[in-house]
């Protein structure tokens, strides 16, 4: 979707939301002027039964249509209501589905940079108050458009002197309100980012409530969110103080009218300049008049907050997905494991540009091949994978596949030929089923096997509903090593023709490591075989790829295969040696 940037955020949401409900806008906007009409011309009609009192004329005509029109406007307030709030509610559900929509496309770079508190809080609240703006505000705009305009009309057919003395005192409460209008939008979108930080630090103690506990840190957390929390009262209170103090002088703006008219229409009366019921009718179009400005400090409240949070949303919206290859990138030959060559590569994460974490990796990977990666922790092993899966996207030139820039692939394209299993695997609050399938399409027949190829088997007869045991939120429910094996079953079920196994066998015994191993051997010994990249720190798991890679500190230190690192000085071999020592240990011991 293109988006049009310049253009105001009110004037955005109205082209790319609003306008396609205009004609039940049109039909409300309708329905209320018939509603103000109506209302405007009921205080003509009791005049008119005042004045025939006066005269001993029969009134039952006034009366009943008095009575009708009371009626009619209970109807077409009513419809008026419907057709224009409806439509706020369809632009409610919209923008949260385009949000969401767009979010999962955007790259783990933006996350890196942003809180995940203060996405939520534009994700919800400030769409809340969108739709309040596009429903409420919009309908109290036309409505108070509308009877303003229609009880001034019928006014100055009235008494033209007499309105505009009575209007005077309004003028002058707008005046002061028009100073309260811009100092409510700036402190309502503070209000909002404090909103966004409570969120945030809600989210963040929740998802580390162990950590919380273990540590006994419940106060200093506690006092962390009452900070936060008292920013967040001081600022509203703020907003409360403008409210109650510079709001209210519509009001009292209207009392110094009604005086006025009081004062000024009563003495036209007493010189003939005005009959009494003409002097009834313009106290009850004043009272007609009153509500829509009581009402106006809540309005322009409610339109300010909505323009805050609109501002806030469409900047998410706005945010760019990082694909350099545009519109028109190459969409990869798929069915194959793909060649992969590493130029010169270098890179650093974007909250943190200035720290390089890796650094001139160049190498060659033959298609279909299988790649260990080891190194310390930290050396890189699990950059260089979320580069390749372009997580993050790499410097021009610096990742070939196939002889063609990763950077110039379509990235849907690309992504749909990965399979991964990352380091820290996420599991959703779902059966191991769904969490292993993902997409719905996938056939039970498929899942079971991706679950007997992860040697996760076993363990479902421990479980309480087997492959329908609820995990729990992050997979709370599995060992360390279920979710490994859940998150390899996951990345088995694709059958992408690139497989990342980022370290998912750290939390598994060595029985069944070995199972893993095989299941690896049996892909890459199958026709158009899958280029597999296996990170771990564990150098047995690594004994049977064709080329490992070792990295150190971001660099490419060595490589070779498993034999060849081990015959030759190094920190692959100085590892190897104390983990055979250790496995040997062991071994005695048992």
């Amino acid at each position: 979707m293109i988006r049009d940037v310049a253009a105001s955020p009110l004037a955005r949401l109205v082209t790319r939301y609003a306008w396609r409900h205009r004609w039940s806008y049109l039909a409300g906007g309708a329905f209320l002027w018939l509603t103000n009409w109506l209302t405007v011309s009921i205080p003509i009609e009791i005049g008119r039964a005042v004045d025939g009192l006066r005269a001993a004329e029969p009134i039952g005509r006034f009366v009943a249509a008095i009575a009708a029109m009371g009626l009619a406007v209970i109807v077409v307030r009513s419809l008026s209501r419907i057709l224009i709030f409806n439509p706020g509610r369809d632009v409610e559900y919209e923008l949260r589905r385009d949000l969401f929509a767009h979010l999962l496309r955007l790259q783990p770079s933006f996350y890196a940079l942003r809180k995940r508190g203060d996405i939520v809080s534009r994700a919800s609240n400030d769409i809340t108050w969108v739709r309040t703006l596009v429903g409420y505000g919009g309908l109290q705009v036309v409505n108070v458009t509308l009877a303003v305009g229609l009880t001034v009309w019928k006014m100055v057919e009235l008494s033209p002197r007499l309105t505009w003395m009575v209007v005077l005192p309004v003028l002058v409460g707008m005046a002061v309100v028009q100073w309260a209008i811009g100092r409510l939008f700036r402190l309502s979108r503070e209000n909002q980012e404090q909103l966004g930080e409570i969120s945030e630090h809600v989210l963040g103690s929740l998802q580390g409530i162990a950590t919380i506990q273990g540590f006994v840190a419940e106060r200093a957390f506690v006092e962390r969110f009452e900070a936060r929390n008292l920013a967040w009262f001081a600022t509203g209170m703020k907003l409360a103080v403008i409210r109650a103090a510079a709001l209210p002088l519509l009001v009292l703006a209207g009392g110094v009218s009604m005086y006025v008219l009081i004062a000024i229409g009563g003495r036209q009366v007493l010189e003939g300049g005005l009959s009494v019921g003409e002097l009834a009718a313009f106290t009850a179009l004043l009272m007609v008049f009153l509500p829509p400005l009581r009402s106006l400090g809540w309005m322009l409240s409610v339109i300010q907050r909505g323009r805050a949070a609109l501002e806030r949303v469409f900047e998410l919206m706005d945010a760019p997905v990082e694909r350099p290859e545009g519109r028109g990138g190459i969409v990869p030959t798929a069915g194959r494991g793909p060649a992969i060559e590493l130029r010169g590569l270098d890179f650093a994460y974007p909250d943190e540009p200035d720290r390089p974490v890796l650094s001139s990796v160049t190498a060659s990977i033959d298609a279909g091949s299988v790649v260990g990666l080891f190194g310390r922790t930290g050396a890189g092993k699990s950059t260089l994978l979320r580069v390749i899966a372009r997580l993050y996207n790499p410097p021009p030139g610096a990742v070939l596949i196939d002889g063609v820039d990763l950077a110039d692939l379509d990235l849907d394209a690309w992504r749909a030929r990965l399979a991964v299993a990352p380091q820290r695997p996420f599991l959703f609050s779902d059966s191991i089923e769904a969490n292993v399938g993902l997409d719905p399409e996938v056939s039970p027949a498929r899942v079971a096997e991706a679950i007997r190829q992860a040697a996760l088997e076993p363990d479902l007869s421990a479980l309480p509903d087997g492959v329908a045991t609820v995990v729990g939120e992050r997979g709370i429910m599995l060992s360390g090593g279920q979710r490994q094996r859940v998150a390899l079953a996951r990345a088995l079920v694709r059958r992408g023709d690139v497989l990342i196994l980022d370290d998912v066998l750290s939390a598994v015994d060595h029985a069944t490591e070995a199972r893993l191993v095989e299941t690896v051997a049996s892909l890459a010994g199958r026709p158009g075989a899958p280029t597999i990249f296996i990170a771990s720190h564990r150098l047995s798991a690594l004994r049977h790829c064709d080329t490992i890679l070792v990295l150190d500190r971001g660099r490419l230190v060595d490589r070779g295969r498993h034999r060849e690192l081990v015959d030759r000085p190094g920190i692959y071999r100085d590892t190897w040696q104390i983990q055979s020592q250790r496995s040997a240990r062991a071994a005695a011991a048992s």
